[in-house]
């Protein structure tokens, strides 16, 4: 118990010690830094699109309509892609 005294009595006075000796923290000027402003990003660019399961068998019509279904999937990302890149791009272009 006399160590637990001993070590708060010496705590309090360097408090009061460093309290006494610096200046007003008002005294130093605060620097503030700008934050980057992204744009919104549109609600469609964040739609997950679901990828078409793979077909049961191998007959060509089976082949086709899974490559039909596919493209649509296929379309439907680079889409996607187009719009990150110009959102990307908007944002970049403001800030340079």
């Amino acid at each position: 118990m006399k160590r637990q005294t001993k070590t708060a009595t010496v705590l309090t006075a360097l408090a009061r010690t460093a309290c006494t000796s610096t200046t007003v923290p008002s005294d130093t000027p605060i620097k503030t830094v700008a934050v980057a402003e992204i744009p919104p990003v549109p609600s469609g660019l964040l739609v997950e699109y679901e990828r078409p399961e793979r077909p049961a068998g191998g007959s060509p019509e089976q082949l086709l309509n899974h490559a039909v279904r596919y493209g649509g999937y296929y379309r439907k990302l680079e889409i996607q892609i187009e719009g990150w890149q110009n959102w990307y791009t908007k944002g970049r272009l403001k800030h340079d």
